[in-house]
């Protein structure tokens, strides 16, 4: 009797089993795309493999991260050709096998994001078939578990045994190297702020423990107090040919917390200095024909600089010191630009020795570093950077040529340096960046510095939840405020932005 029980026992458990492993999904990875015929190659095989790997998952299939734990994997290849594009796609079997091809084509980019659901589906059901019948060997373990144990591998030193996993401490916001670790103190988020601030800006420290901090919308300038919840204490908005795409501040020889914002009105910079007074600010200076940046070059004092526009570029000469005498301005002390480098991608450091460097974000996204005689000394591996703000110019006269009848100009990340010299800057990272379409899902800061051959890493910011328009770095009180689009805006609402601050130690 016992022996019966035992094996109708080992039966159901058999049956189970295999139940268990038929109802495993098909795994596929989607590996780099190849792209030919457009720009920012990098760009879009990220963007085409997410596009392709998101729209397979389904109740038969599921996309993976890594190739060795794929029971099938698709390759592909995008061909602009004129307007006209194709991505043509091809299974392969974890052996080498060929499975099953298709492809799409469509007109114009417009067109790319149906056309991958399309060459999805494609695939789906041809996968899923060739599944079903066998034809497709599963990569999957030949038995099944009720219940999953991560256990850490043991990694054997002398007598000892040690956890060869790493869990990372959920609990720290600042992300360190071990030999450079410090403690993580604490720090402080905002309830939901009405309207998606593309731009940050922090004043002084008041009195009562307070600090001013200023968000700026497209056309939207809002003054708040910041001590246990954010209290606005003004706003204004501006016309509807005019949009902000630079946001500063500096304290004046008054005391008074002085900003400056960079204005496109139309087509061309038409920049504004408004002062803070009781509560309430107001503009003291404007139609001034120039891009507004307040920098401390090096980590030193804080100054104002303009750059003008050009009628064929965008940026024109070199950037100047800019002095206000009221509601005049002038400009001296030319800083010279080296290559890729304008008001809003560029600041300086030096190293131990006193040497001057220029850094500048490339419009690619690459972190470059120039000598005094503005020879590039090293260039990063990584992007960096990162925005959704931008500024369009007509394009009528192109229009058979790009099919767009506006110039895209999108701004970028801003560089901070400290008075140690540490360079800080952000990234985000987007599910859809294609061209003028772009949606960033998360964001950090990082912090290098100069080792005499390249700016090494000291410190990155945990990634974000949201997409990260803009930060600074408040060295006095050692903590960086995140500002972070909780929801975009649409066609009858503002959005909403929320501000994170998080202490470095």
């Amino acid at each position: 009797m016992r022996r019966f029980t035992l094996a109708i026992s080992l039966l159901l458990s058999l049956c189970f089993t295999l139940s268990v492993f038929a109802a495993q999904p098909l795994r596929v990875f989607v590996s780099d795309m190849n792209v030919v015929g457009v720009q920012n190659k990098d760009e879009l095989k990220a963007t085409l493999q997410t596009l392709l790997a998101s729209r397979l998952n389904g109740e038969n299939i599921t996309a993976v991260a890594s190739s060795a734990e794929a029971d099938a994997v698709l390759t592909g290849t995008y061909v602009v050709i004129g307007k006209v594009f194709s991505v043509d796609a091809m299974a392969k079997s974890a052996n080498g096998k060929t499975l099953t091809r298709a492809f799409v084509q469509g007109e114009s980019q417009d067109e790319l994001i149906p056309a991958m659901g399309k060459l999805a589906d494609k695939l789906s059901a041809d996968l899923s078939k060739l599944y079903a019948s066998g034809q497709i060997a599963s990569g999957a373990p030949s038995y099944a578990a009720t219940s999953t144990v991560v256990r850490p591998n043991k990694v054997t030193q002398g007598n000892s045994v040690q956890s060869a996993l790493v869990r990372p401490d959920q609990s720290q916001e600042i992300i360190r190297p071990r030999d450079l670790e410090r403690n993580y103190v604490g720090g402080w988020q905002s309830k939901r702020l009405p309207g998606a601030a593309n731009l940050l800006a922090m004043g002084k420290t008041l009195p009562d423990g307070s600090r001013e901090v200023f968000l700026a919308e497209d056309r939207r300038l809002s003054y708040y107090h910041q001590a246990e919840n954010m209290s606005l204490r003004f706003a204004t908005e501006f016309g509807t040919t005019d949009k902000i795409i630079g946001l500063d501040t500096i304290q004046g020889s008054d005391g008074k917390t002085e900003v400056y914002l960079t204005i496109m009105h139309g087509e061309e910079p038409s920049s504004q200095i408004w002062q803070v007074g009781d509560n309430r600010m107001e503009c003291v200076a404007k139609d001034l024909p120039y891009y507004l940046r307040v920098i401390g070059l090096a980590g030193g004092p804080k100054k104002v600089y303009a750059q003008s526009m050009g009628r064929e570029t965008e940026f024109y000469g070199n950037v100047s010191e800019l002095t206000r005498t009221g509601s005049k301005v002038t400009l001296s002390n030319e800083i010279v630009m080296p290559r890729f480098g304008n008001i809003f991608t560029f600041n300086q450091f030096k190293d131990q020795q006193g040497v001057l460097y220029t850094v500048v974000l490339h419009p690619d996204g690459y972190l470059v570093v120039f000598d005094q005689e503005q020879k590039e000394l090293w260039r990063s591996n990584d992007k960096f950077g990162g925005s959704e703000l931008y500024y369009q110019k007509d394009n009528s006269e192109n229009f058979r040529i790009t099919n767009d009848k506006y110039r895209w100009f999108f701004m970028n990340q801003r560089i901070q340096v400290t008075s140690r010299n540490e360079v800080l800057v952000g990234k985000n990272d987007g599910f859809w960046v294609l061209g003028n379409a772009r949606s960033y899902k998360k964001g950090a800061v990082y912090c290098f510095i100069w080792n005499g051959s390249n700016l090494d890493e000291l410190w990155h910011t945990r990634d974000t939840q949201n997409y990260m328009p803009d930060f600074y770095f408040d060295e006095a009180s050692s903590e960086l405020l995140l500002l972070q689009t909780v929801q975009r805006p649409g066609l009858t609402t503002r959005g909403t932005a929320s501000l994170a601050i998080k202490k470095v130690e």
